[in-house]
């Protein structure tokens, strides 16, 4: 699909404009365990991402950070647990901080790459999500951290890695001026996330339909998008056999704290036409088991509303396992690719 012909929908984006605010560059005027602490303090805005999430920091010191989300029904995949990008999502919010805490002032880093393993799913109920980051390397050019989710039981729920590509310091001619008084109240009981999710079909098909027939289904507008592509504003946009494409527009309620849209929405658009390449080879009454994903963010994307395209392909698919990978284009940029194995659980008496 050709994202020049591609008429951008804004129907499901949330009408009203982003709220929160973005605290760099002038943030960076302080050392990165600094800048942190102003979060949690409320002197630095949350961002955007956050006010539409509620993903948020709660702990931080030299070397780690740890950040927490609620495991509504906003956060529901289309198995019915919370989506394993969600926790990806989570993740990388804990493991770029977590590399920031040990910055000095000035300078900088963004996310290269992130890998996340998938160890049980989580269900939602409005229970406590955790990420907590331990810094691994970090020297002048990139840094390694790991990042624990675990959820309300303390049972880990996935763990991951992350290189990030640190920045030369910004020139001491350049003025940055650090937030000093404390933020405008950054939550409200309006804030997306705290709204009442969508309800869920009643008496959904999926037994009685194959996977591609699911996401055909959901094209015609028969069966609902999981809650979490209506938060976020991802919808399918094309489905054939082993190839789908959803798309997302880069609006501002999906910046993070730099301005620029958020790795881990990035994560979550790949990971679910990834996902839903190989729901589409899939027979009627196949389970889905999400094992990992590794995604490579190639270059930052403004949000500047244009649509984002992620094209799910299937390179593998035996009868327990699936292979597949995400290209995340926005505009004529390639700015993310994913890849993603599954495992499939055939239907009880299937050979």
């Amino acid at each position: 699909m050709d994202s020049a012909n591609l008429t951008i929908d804004t129907s499901h984006v949330l009408p009203e404009p982003a709220r929160g605010g973005v605290a760099y560059p002038g943030l960076a005027a302080l050392p990165g365990v600094e800048q942190l602490g102003a979060f949690l303090a409320g002197r630095a805005p949350a961002p955007p991402v956050a006010r539409l999430t509620g993903r948020r920091i709660i702990e931080a010191s030299v070397g780690s950070a740890t950040y927490a989300l609620s495991a509504t029904d906003w956060m529901l995949g289309p198995e019915g647990f919370v989506h394993p990008g969600v926790l990806a999502f989570l993740g990388d919010a804990s493991l770029i901080a977590t590399v920031i805490s040990a910055l000095p002032s000035r300078v900088l880093c963004t996310t290269a790459e992130l890998s996340m393993t998938f160890l049980h799913p989580v269900s939602s109920g409005g229970s406590e999500i955790t990420a907590h980051g331990q810094l691994l390397h970090l020297d002048a050019q990139m840094a390694l951290a790991e990042v624990y989710v675990r959820d309300a039981h303390d049972r880990l729920a996935a763990h991951g890695t992350s290189r990030c590509s640190v920045f030369p310091p910004i020139d001491p001619s350049v003025q940055l001026i650090p937030p000093g008084e404390p933020a405008a109240s950054e939550r409200s009981i309006s804030d997306p996330y705290l709204r009442e999710p969508p309800a869920p079909d009643r008496d959904p098909p999926r037994r009685a339909l194959d996977g591609l027939e699911l996401l055909r289904a959901q094209l015609r507008g028969e069966l609902s998008r999981p809650p979490i592509d209506q938060l976020i504003g991802i919808r399918l946009v094309a489905a054939e056999q082993g190839r789908v494409v959803f798309a997302l527009p880069a609006i501002p309620w999906l910046r993070n704290e730099w301005g620029s849209l958020y790795g881990g929405v990035l994560t979550l658009l790949a990971k679910s036409a990834a996902a839903a390449a190989v729901q589409s080879t899939a027979g009627r009454g196949t389970g889905f088991t999400a094992l990992d994903v590794n995604i490579n963010f190639l270059r930052a994307v403004p949000a500047d509303g244009r649509e984002l395209l992620a094209t799910g392909m299937v390179l593998h698919c035996g009868k327990r396992l699936a292979i597949a990978t995400a290209e995340v284009m926005h505009g004529e940029d390639r700015v993310a690719v994913l890849t993603g194995t599954t495992a499939l659980t055939p239907p009880a008496g299937s050979a």
